[in-house]
């Protein structure tokens, strides 16, 4: 992670360098009025692209992934919980904000036509998250596989080069970061009672963390899109948008991503809600008791996290369920007006 964000941050900077030497500002409203003026020099081409190079790096746009799954999944996981739902977002957030304030859609999406290239590489993402996350056996390495098929919605939504789709890519932004906190959150409650988290493992979990799995459960829903969650609203305007941009293979792309996360998903419901608990996952010892009684024993001891950990995975749950219901209202008063 060190090395492959430092190769991006170098990247960046030298285009944000390119780009003084050109303008002589980086104030952004500045630089609005300034880039039209050399925008078909050599200088701001190549400033663009090691903008859009390092900033793909930072924000792990699949094939320059690699670095994310193990800096995720093998991070402590009170950093990940932070960092995961946080980092890749700024970035994305950033590209956005410079694609709207700074460069302008008529020169991307016109003067450099890289509209339907990006969108590829977005629908790649996609597809090769989804696809590589159904062989992970680690809930916490599928989950960063998972991250990196939702980069793909937002790199992908904010290229169409239509209000839709950006404005799905922004709603996305934020959606995403509370879904990620959300499954982190659950999963590293997990790790803290079973000190693993395979998912072979997790048999019996509903009876015996009831509250974080329903926490679960609902950030699984808002992942796969079911509605009235966050994540159906924004992959709504993405899907609107890729049909209005006639990128189809991006709107079939999202469509496929929800069966596979719906698929990945009950995977683990089926493990967590069906399967036995198995002997060493019982409270206690048997002291004399046959198999059958520990293991009812086991199926029915409630073991939850703290109190804390279960009130803030609440709140962030609740907060799914109340983003999407004023998803409209979000659109409307604040990411319209910031595009237009």
């Amino acid at each position: 992670y060190l090395i492959m964000g430092t190769i991006g941050a170098t990247f960046y900077v030298l285009g944000i360098g390119l780009i003084y030497a050109m303008t002589g500002t980086l104030n952004l409203a500045d630089l609005a009025q300034r880039l039209p003026e050399v925008e078909n020099s050599r200088p701001v081409l190549a400033a663009f692209g090691f903008i859009v190079v390092g900033l793909s790096l930072k924000l792990a746009l699949f094939p320059l992934h690699v670095w994310l799954p193990n800096a995720y999944a093998f991070a402590p996981v009170g950093f990940a919980r932070i960092v995961a739902p946080l980092m890749t977002k700024v970035m994305v957030y950033v590209m956005v904000r410079l694609m709207v304030s700074v460069f302008g859609y008529d020169y991307i999406f016109t003067t450099l036509s890289l509209s339907d290239g990006v969108v590829w590489m977005g629908t790649i993402a996609i597809l090769a998250g989804g696809i590589i996350a159904l062989s992970q056996k680690n809930l916490k390495k599928m989950m960063t596989y998972i991250i990196v098929c939702e980069i793909g919605y937002m790199v992908g939504g904010a290229w169409l080069g239509n209000e839709l789709g950006m404005t799905g890519a922004i709603l996305h932004i934020v959606n995403d970061a509370l879904m990620t906190f959300a499954l982190f959150l659950a999963v590293g409650n997990m790790v803290y009672k079973l000190d693993r988290v395979d998912i072979t493992d997790l048999q019996g979990l509903f009876a015996k963390m009831p509250w974080i799995m329903g926490g679960f459960v609902i950030a699984a829903f808002s992942i796969v899109g079911v509605p009235p969650t966050c994540g159906f609203f924004s992959k709504w305007y993405l899907i609107l948008g890729a049909f209005e941009a006639g990128a189809y293979h991006f709107a079939a792309a999202l469509l496929v991503s929800s069966l596979i996360c719906a698929v990945l998903f009950f995977k683990v419901f089926e493990v967590c809600f069906f399967e036995p608990m198995s002997e060493g996952h019982g409270h206690g010892d048997d002291h004399g008791h046959g198999h059958d009684s520990h293991g009812e024993h086991a199926a029915v001891a409630i073991e939850e996290a703290p109190v804390a950990s279960v009130i803030t995975l609440a709140v962030v749950s609740v907060s799914l369920i109340v983003v999407g219901l004023y998803s409209g209202t979000i659109v409307d008063r604040i990411i319209l007006p910031f595009l237009n």
